[in-house]
């Protein structure tokens, strides 16, 4: 015991919280060397050091702790490489995302508009659609939504429909950190929901409407400039914000091209 390290001394060394090193011992990524059985308490291992400081690196470039275990199991340096190299480039993605978007905003800045959009209202057709609902976080919306359309639309083809608009994104709930999401299409042909999806009938009426063209990253400019026109227009939120994808993402190398119709349901007075 007297070489082991208490979680206190050992936080203090390797600059991670002990909250942090808890998460990290309840989810498997880094065990203490050593739990006292009567009070819980957690001891590391002097060279535990250099793993913790190898985690808490990665950690504070977003690396998601699944990520992280990947690398730390792998004994092949050169797979190690070809790990990091892969998060290199979702880095190097996310920072052009970033700079686009201090653009625009410097853009929209230099013409004074106070508004980058044309937004109007309008009145919408319901529509039956098939669905499927999940939770994903601002970092993880691009891949889950992805995953769920592909899904989506293999399920409209094996039960014999057929998609009759373009796919919908519907922002159930906005928590603070974790959202509740439903990708949805437009169909015909479908007399019930093949399982694990939802065929129900989505409202039409009254929205607030605009077009965006560029990245997806940059919708929620738009979506702020859309809730602050409703608020100026003396009108009420009535729904649900949807988006609507006008072309296919696969299709479209430049995402600058990329069109998105923005909808929220709206009432007068």
């Amino acid at each position: 015991m007297d070489e082991l390290l208490p979680i206190g001394r050992f936080s203090r060394l390797t600059w991670l919280s002990i909250k942090a090193l808890r998460v990290y011992d309840d989810t498997g990524l880094l065990r203490p060397a050593y739990v006292d059985p009567d009070t819980g308490y957690r001891y590391y291992a002097p060279e535990q050091a250099a793993t913790a400081r190898v985690i808490g690196t990665l950690r504070s470039l977003d690396m998601p702790l699944s990520s992280i275990r990947e690398v730390l199991a792998e004994s092949d340096p050169d797979r190690v490489r070809d790990l990091l190299d892969d998060y290199r480039r979702v880095l190097e993605r996310r920072i052009d995302r970033h700079r686009h978007m201090l653009d625009r905003v410097e853009t929209f800045i230099r013409k004074g508009a106070v508004m980058a959009y044309q937004i109007s209202t309008r009145d919408t057709a319901p529509a039956e659609v098939l669905g499927t609902t999940y939770p994903a976080t601002l970092d993880t919306l691009a891949e889950t939504s992805s995953v769920a359309y592909h899904r989506l639309y293999a399920a409209i083809q094996a039960a014999s429909g057929r998609p009759d608009g373009p796919p919908r994104l519907v922002y159930l709930e906005l928590a603070d950190d974790t959202w509740t999401i439903e990708a949805c299409v437009p169909v015909a042909g479908l007399s019930a929901a093949p399982d694990g999806f939802s065929l129900h009938r989505a409202p039409g009426g009254l929205a607030a409407v605009t077009r965006h063209t560029g990245p997806y990253e940059e919708l929620g400019l738009a979506y702020r400039e859309v809730e602050a026109w409703i608020g100026a227009q003396g009108l009420a939120f009535n729904g649900a914000p949807y988006d609507v994808y006008l072309n296919d993402p696969s299709q479209v190398s430049d995402p600058s091209k990329l069109e998105t119709e923005i909808v929220w349901p709206v009432s007068r007075g």
